[in-house]
């Protein structure tokens, strides 16, 4: 196990990024391409740092984010170990990749969390003046390739019975699918638009948003996707009719 990482780190390019991300890259790709599998235990930061050249700190944070991602997890006394696969989000919408074959990227959900927006103008025209909406956040990995962001605005109303799931089942949840299956709320049109280009620390960065409504014209939810620069080619439709 430690030759695999020293040799993933000896092949990588230094120059891709901080040293915490190129130790969290090499781990990801042993899991992902199966070397590492599910439940094996990972060596210890002690261990690392006597046999890579980062510090203590940096090996941290390389473990701590892999655990954020859930692809680690840690048990007290014990150490760290491979977590089980994270559950693909079923029938994408938002998030369609394409693959070199043409085939739909799988993507990856993890909650961030979720909390009561302030009233503001937009929600009011959106939702009506007396809805309270709710904002979850999620971020969502592409194929393991990259990360986007998702922020998800719903009613207080919808956002209850989607919230009071098990917290795995909100992370890799389809909330379109939901609310047709579970709240009788059937989505009839999803219109996106391309509302910005932006650089963040100097690579480009799209906002994507999309606008659900239900058969009577009402929106469902409300949805802001931030998209960094990628290699990858987005299946986009400016109006989904389901």
């Amino acid at each position: 196990m430690l030759d695999t990482i020293q040799a993933r780190i000896a092949a990588a390019d230094a120059s891709t990024g901080p040293k915490y991300q190129v130790l969290r890259d090499a781990i990801l790709a042993a899991i992902t391409t199966g070397e590492w599998t599910a439940g094996m235990r990972l060596p210890t930061e002690a261990e690392l740092s006597k046999l890579l050249p980062y510090s203590l700190g940096t090996i941290q944070k390389a473990y701590g984010e892999l655990v954020r991602d859930g692809l680690v997890v840690r048990s007290r006394g014990r150490g760290s170990f491979v977590a089980p696969m994270q559950r693909q989000m079923a029938e994408p919408w938002h998030c369609r990749f394409l693959g070199d074959d043409g085939t739909v990227l799988p993507i990856y959900p993890h909650l961030v969390g979720h909390r009561v927006v302030k009233p503001e103008k937009r929600w009011r025209e959106l939702f009506g003046p007396r809805a309270k909406i709710v904002r979850i956040d999620r971020t969502i990995s592409i194929n393991r390739e990259f990360d986007v962001t998702s922020r998800f605005f719903v009613p207080e109303a919808i956002a209850r019975p989607l919230l009071a799931r098990p917290r795995q089942n909100v992370e890799s949840a389809n909330f379109k699918a939901i609310l047709l299956r579970e709240l009788g709320m059937p989505i009839s049109r999803i219109v996106q638009t391309v509302a910005s280009i932006k650089a963040t620390r100097g690579r480009p960065q799209l906002r994507l948003e999309a606008t659900a409504y239900t058969v009577e014209g009402e929106v469902a939810y409300f949805q802001e996707i931030d998209i960094p620069d990628n290699p990858r080619r987005l299946l986009f439709d400016s109006d989904l009719r389901l």
